[in-house]
């Protein structure tokens, strides 16, 4: 009994930190009002964390953790696609878990053994939610803005992923465009055609796609923060935002025609 209530009041001082955090900034937050918002002594508050430091960082490994386990990173131990019943960490609403949206059918759904832009644009769609829905994500979101060089960046914790699902579509460009020689076998710098010619070109749209989700997901968090003001109209709500990048991922993927 007495370790539940330790860990019931440790959840609390991260929800409220995690919220303190993300109103206020690093700077703007103080022990007291993180007691006040959770409900606890600070006693029982510097019990857990002693300093606003510590208290900073497991609100960022809160985040990471749970961003691990909606975006399938092996470093977590989740199989890709799966996120854990009744999911989100110890300072999250518990909101992946069950969740579901007509796009990806939850936080981690789309995100299978599949590859190529398509998951790429299902990655974005999860992060840009767990922005908006997760307020552990989105603290340390901002965290990672006001002190990049601390441990557990939020942005780092999904880049492996983003380049494993374009690594994974590079390497399969030359099975589906076809093994042509490379480009010392034509015995003049020119056109050229084949598998070379593929994969040089997914190599450019890798870097080029890697570009745009840090882009999208920077963006969709000053948006979301009324940062950025879209054409001097009020910002959108979440399911709004995803909707524009949904449509904007289809635009980029369909090509010109589109």
């Amino acid at each position: 009994m007495k370790q539940e209530r330790a860990q019931h009041t440790r959840r609390a001082l991260l929800r409220a930190a995690a919220g303190e955090f993300d109103r206020h900034g690093y700077a703007g937050t103080s022990l007291s009002r993180v007691s006040r918002a959770a409900g606890v002594t600070m006693g029982a508050l510097t019990f857990h964390f002693p300093t606003k430091a510590s208290l900073a960082d497991a609100v960022r490994a809160d985040a990471v953790e749970l961003t691990r386990a909606a975006v399938g990173a092996p470093a977590c131990g989740v199989p890709a696609g799966g996120v854990p019943a009744g999911g989100g960490g110890a300072g999250s609403g518990g909101t992946s878990g069950g969740d579901t949206d007509g796009a990806d059918g939850g936080f981690g759904a789309g995100l299978g053994p599949g590859f190529g832009p398509g998951e790429v644009a299902r990655l974005t769609d999860v992060l840009t939610r767990l922005l908006q829905e997760e307020p552990s994500v989105s603290a340390a979101a901002r965290l990672a803005w006001e002190q990049p060089g601390a441990a557990d960046n939020w942005y780092a914790s999904w880049i492996p992923v983003l380049r494993r699902h374009l690594a994974q579509e590079q390497s399969h460009v030359p099975s589906r465009r076809g093994d042509g020689p490379g480009p010392e076998a034509h015995g003049a710098v020119g056109p050229v055609s084949g598998g070379w010619e593929a994969c040089a070109s997914a190599a450019a749209d890798a870097q080029d796609l890697e570009i745009l989700v840090h882009c999208l997901v920077v963006g969709s968090e000053a948006l979301r923060r009324g940062v950025v003001p879209v054409g001097g109209e009020t910002a959108p709500s979440g399911e709004e935002l995803r909707q524009r990048l949904r449509r904007l991922w289809h635009r980029t993927l369909a090509g010109p025609s589109a």
